[in-house]
């Protein structure tokens, strides 16, 4: 099957005028949240039950982030090359952290589907306890990948100021659930495996939310 050519993200000739040009940039970094965000919920969905449907979105849209990540850094660096304004150097440093960001958060939902399409490979299953866990921290990783993405698209200090507080609570989860994990370990109610594997995921939970955190601090600083 012949794949089609992909359209090129934003057109050379924007850069004769760089905040035309960013704004065009604000409006597919726009679309890489909004898709970071829908595969992190893609991979939320596959802590509870593997689809092999969405392992293939999943890594399907994983690649369409890495291609914007490339294009919209590579079009970032030839506009800061333009004589810009101090307002579109400001949005100019916005767009380049987020976009990064962004990309990462991708990455570690794609470390989360790794490890349950090894887990449905190999027949392996946490504990009911586990599970509940792992379902609690999801919610509020769902919650803060929500936030972020939604300040960034709005440009809204107050929303992520909202974020920070998030972030600790899921800091503060990931060391309980270790602890609670490494007494089930200690009582032989799970496995050497299940144990390195539930500490991935809510390794990737954290690293998710660190991301979102980084987000926030930079559309709070920069607004000021």
């Amino acid at each position: 099957k012949k794949e089609d050519k992909p359209e090129t993200l934003v057109d050379e000739r924007f850069l004769m005028t760089p905040s035309y040009a960013i704004e065009k940039v604000k409006e597919k970094s726009d679309s890489m949240g909004l898709l970071a965000r829908d595969n992190i919920n893609l991979c939320l969905d596959l802590i509870k039950k593997y689809s092999h449907n969405n392992d293939e979105l999943i890594s399907k849209n994983e690649k369409t982030l890495d291609r914007l990540e490339d294009e919209l850094e590579t079009y970032l660096v030839k506009i800061s090359s333009m004589d810009l304004s101090i307002d579109d150097s400001i949005k100019l440093s916005k767009l380049s952290h987020s976009i990064s960001n962004f990309e990462r958060i991708g990455d570690y939902g794609v470390n989360i589907l790794k490890i349950k399409r090894r887990m449905h490979q190999n027949k392996v299953h946490f504990t009911q306890d586990a599970n509940r866990e792992l379902e609690i921290m999801s919610r509020a990783v769902q919650e803060i990948t929500e936030k972020a993405i939604d300040a960034f698209i709005k440009d809204d200090a107050k929303l992520a100021a909202e974020i920070e507080p998030l972030e600790q609570v899921i800091n503060n989860l990931k060391e309980e659930l270790r602890a609670r994990h490494s007494k089930r370990l200690q009582d032989n109610e799970c496995t050497i495996e299940n144990g390195m594997l539930f500490f991935d995921i809510i390794n990737s939970f954290e690293r998710i939310a660190d991301h979102c955190s980084n987000l926030a601090v930079c559309i709070i600083e920069l607004s000021n």
